[in-house]
C-alpha cells in the first residue's frame, strides 16, 4: 500500500466513508466542472465546499413551527384585526396541506407555495391576500436564517376582474342618513361613510377628537388608517351641517358598542336588507366627488390612495350621475336629530 493510500485512509478514519466513497463524491463534484474552466479541479472542489458551508443552517424550521413566533413578532406593531387575518390565513394553510406546513422553509419551492395557496384559497382575492401573508412569513424566516430566499417572489398574483359598483342615488344616501339619525350614537359614523368616503374599518377606529369642525377636516391617524399613513379628509358642507348637533366628548368613539349589528339594522330599515355591496359608500363618495369637483388629485388625498390609477380603474363611476345631484350631495343634507 503506497503512502498516499495510507494517508487517505488515516484522514477518513472514523468518518464511515471509504476511499472509494470519497472518490465517488469527488467525481460527482467534478462532473459539474464547466468545460474550459480556468480553475483547477481541486480549486473547484474547494469552491463548491465553501459554497455549501454557507448554505448549511444551524437551525431549520417549518411554517407550522414558526407561525406562532411570527404572530407574536407582528403583534408588536399591527392592529388586532390584522393579527386576526394572519392567524386565520396561517391556520387555513396549516390544515389544508400538513405535508407542506411541516417542511422546512428551505425545502419549499415556488411551485410548492403556488400549489399550497391555490389548493387552500379558491378566489383570486383570497389567493392574493394569502400570498401576501405567506410572503411576509418567508421574509421573517430569512431574517431568522431559516432559508436563503423567498419563493413567493416567483409566485404571481392572481388577476382580479373588478366588478362595476354602481353608486347609490342621492335619494338612497339621504334615506340612509335619515334612518341613521334615529340612532344618535351611530349618526356620525354613517355620515362619515357617506360624505367623507372613509373606509368602514377606519371609521370603527376614529374618535370625536379626530373631527375638526372649525378647520373642516377629519384626521385619519396612523393607527386608524388602513395603509398606516396619516391623512386629512375634508368635511363638505353637507357633512358639517349633519355633524353640527352631534358633537360628543373628544375621546368618545364614533362607533358605539354593537356597531356592526346596529349598522346592519340601519341598512335594513333603509331598504338595503339584501342589496348591500361592500364599500359601496366609498365608491359613491368618489363618484359624486369626481362629478362635482372634477379634481382627481384632491379626491386622491381624501381617499388615501398612493396614486390616481386605482381611482380611475375602480372607484370613479359617474354613469347616470348628474351635476345637479352631485352638487346637492355635497352641499345639502338631511338634518340630524
Amino acid at each position: 500500500m503506497d503512502n498516499e493510500t495510507i494517508s487517505a485512509k488515516a484522514l477518513l478514519e472514523k468518518t464511515g466513508i471509504s476511499i472509494l466513497d470519497a472518490a465517488r463524491i469527488v467525481r460527482n463534484i467534478l462532473d459539474n466542472l464547466p468545460k474550459n474552466s480556468s480553475i483547477s479541479p481541486i480549486q473547484f472542489c474547494s469552491k463548491l465546499i465553501e459554497s455549501g458551508k454557507r448554505h448549511i443552517r444551524s437551525v431549520e424550521k417549518s411554517p407550522a413551527d414558526a407561525l406562532h413566533e411570527y404572530v407574536v413578532y407582528k403583534s408588536a406593531y399591527l392592529r388586532p384585526d390584522s393579527i386576526r387575518d394572519i392567524k386565520y390565513i396561517g391556520n387555513r394553510l396549516l390544515k389544508s396541506y400538513p405535508s407542506f406546513a411541516s417542511k422546512n422553509f428551505s425545502e419549499l419551492s415556488p411551485s410548492d407555495c403556488e400549489t399550497w395557496l391555490s389548493e387552500t384559497f379558491s378566489s383570486p382575492n383570497q389567493f392574493n391576500k394569502a400570498r401576501t401573508m405567506l410572503h411576509g412569513l418567508f421574509a421573517f424566516a430569512i431574517r431568522r436564517n431559516w432559508c436563503e430566499s423567498n419563493p413567493l417572489a416567483l409566485v404571481q398574483k392572481k388577476r382580479i376582474v373588478e366588478k362595476e359598483i354602481k353608486p347609490l342615488t342621492l335619494l338612497q344616501t339621504r334615506k340612509l342618513a335619515t334612518t341613521a339619525s334615529k340612532d344618535k350614537n351611530c349618526s356620525a359614523a354613517v355620515a362619515l361613510l357617506i360624505w367623507a368616503g372613509i373606509r368602514p374599518g377606519e371609521v370603527t377606529r376614529l374618535r370625536w377628537s379626530d373631527i375638526d369642525l372649525e378647520e373642516d377636516f377629519i384626521k385619519v391617524r396612523s393607527p386608524c388608517s388602513k395603509t398606516g399613513g396619516v391623512r386629512h379628509v375634508e368635511i363638505c358642507p353637507a357633512l358639517k351641517r349633519f355633524l353640527a348637533n352631534l358633537v360628543c366628548p373628544p375621546e368618545t368613539p364614533l362607533c358605539p358598542a354593537n356597531w356592526k349589528s346596529r349598522w346592519e339594522k340601519i341598512r335594513k330599515e333603509s331598504g338595503f336588507s339584501e342589496l348591500w355591496v361592500q364599500d359601496v359608500l366609498r365608491h359613491t363618495y368618489a363618484s359624486y366627488h369626481a362629478k362635482y369637483y372634477k379634481n382627481l388629485p384632491r379626491l386622491q388625498l381624501n381617499m388615501g390612495h398612493r396614486n390616481l390609477s386605482l381611482l380611475r380603474s375602480r372607484y370613479v363611476n359617474m354613469a347616470g350621475l348628474s351635476q345637479k345631484n352631485a352638487k346637492a350631495f355635497f352641499l345639502e343634507s338631511p338634518n340630524a336629530r
